[in-house]
């Protein structure tokens, strides 16, 4: 690689390890990590545009803005009482319902809107019981990433490799469901053992709660009603954007611009207290990072290397991708990942003469799964800890890698085998 190439690297690293060390915000560390990479010409500034997801990103706002209206209802106070009076109180119950709604509402919705959904829901009830909510929002985004593995439409890497791959809605839940029920319920087993001390709401709070009437929670029902008929009709948007030719960033911006439009809340203050504005300045920033390495051919000599080094067996290859996919996304967003891996993986099997199909099945895996490593990894994760932090709970990326690590090398052991079984024949295609 030329120097350019090198800086960039290094200017990546330092970046990561800012963030890892907690020497800096992930949003300040990114954003001075992509300005040194325009100030040193590795990414031209007029080219800088051209690798930021806009899709990502108007998803992000419009979200936020139509999350942020519902919440102020009083609706997620009322689905957290429920939720307690349906578990019982139960601190495992508790956990594993919500993981379960997460999971399946990933696998219909993107996983950001998803946790955009869920999260305050998550921490009105542990507010509400007196537990920490730690373990229910560790749970909860782990959830979502693996829950939006299983379809097209559930995860952006899978968006990205479906459309480059030519892959339906339908093979998606052919190929992937099975191994992502496996993963989600293996992963709920271990995220109960870990946090099992953890999972202990206060007895007296609950009591309490069972005697509450939760309909009283209600703050304004006229506006609910509204912003819950302008949700439905925003699932259905991302359930057939695709049929209408719309990116699901439009769908999501068009509601928050509806639902502005309607209430008798101050547009202005909403849109500057309910879009976490860190959290965009993040996104945008790591997109360009991305992007600096692979204006430079760091992509491109990684992957030469890779195949170089796997090219000698199918299940190599086939296996390979799916560990250096899912590591890489611990550290690396997976939607910039994927739609860099595409390219990558299409030329290892064009040079190994095999059919491409395994391959892209095992960096759609791959990037999902690996996203749970670390709040770098997924849009979602993100997403939570920044939300978590303002609603008064830091998630430091040490706590956060601890756990997301463990889960991301137990669910890439157990894809191993579904790859290795489905795929043991490969060879002879």
């Amino acid at each position: 690689m030329e120097l350019k190439a090198w800086i960039a690297v290094a200017l990546f690293a330092v970046t990561i390890l800012s963030i890892a060390r907690g020497w800096m915000k992930a949003s300040t560390a990114t954003l001075l990590g992509a300005s040194a990479m325009m100030l040193f010409r590795l990414v031209p500034g007029s080219a800088a545009s051209q690798y930021i997801d806009s899709n990502t990103v108007g998803l992000l706002v419009g979200m936020m803005i139509v999350v942020g209206i519902l919440s102020k209802t009083g609706l997620f106070q009322y689905i957290a009482v429920k939720a307690i009076k349906v578990t019982k109180g139960n601190g495992i119950l508790i956990l594993l319902s919500i993981s379960l709604i997460t999971a399946v509402l990933s696998a219909f919705l993107d996983n950001v809107t998803t946790v955009l959904l869920v999260s305050p829901v998550v921490v009105s009830l542990a507010d509400l019981i007196k537990m920490n909510p730690l373990p229910l929002l560790m749970s909860e985004v782990i959830a979502s990433n693996i829950g939006g593995t299983a379809t097209l439409i559930g995860d952006p890497p899978n968006m990205i490799v479906g459309s480059y791959a030519g892959f339906s809605f339908n093979d998606f839940l052919l190929h992937l469901s099975p191994v992502v029920t496996v993963v989600w319920v293996i992963s709920m087993v271990f995220l109960c053992l870990h946090y099992r001390k953890d999972l202990n709401p206060d007895p007296a709070a609950t009591n309490r709660l069972k005697e509450v009437d939760e309909s009283k929670l209600i703050k304004d029902k006229k506006l609910m009603v509204r912003a819950g008929f302008v949700m439905f009709m925003v699932l259905l948007g991302f359930l057939f954007h695709h049929h209408l030719g719309l990116n699901a960033s439009v769908v999501a911006l068009f509601a928050a611009g509806v639902l502005l439009a309607t209430s008798h809340l101050d547009d202005g203050e909403i849109v500057h207290q309910e879009v976490e504005w860190p959290t965009i300045v993040y996104f945008v920033s790591l997109f360009i990072l991305v992007g600096g390495l692979q204006e430079n051919g760091v992509i491109l000599s990684l992957a030469e290397i890779l195949t170089d080094l796997l090219s000698y067996s199918p299940m190599a290859m086939i296996l390979g991708i799916l560990w250096i996919s899912g590591l890489s996304c611990v550290f690396i967003n997976n939607v910039a990942f994927s739609a860099m891996f595409v390219h990558v993986v299409s030329e290892m099997a064009k040079s190994a003469g095999m059919p491409p199909d395994p391959l892209f099945w095992s960096l759609a895996l791959g990037s999902c799964l690996g996203g749970n490593g670390s709040y770098l990894g997924a849009a979602a994760n993100a997403v939570m800890a920044d939300f978590a932090g303002r609603s008064g709970f830091r998630i430091s990326f040490g706590s956060f890698f601890v756990v997301g690590i463990k889960t991301v090398l137990i669910s890439l052991a157990v894809a191993s085998v579904f790859l290795f079984v489905t795929y043991r024949n490969v060879a002879t295609y």
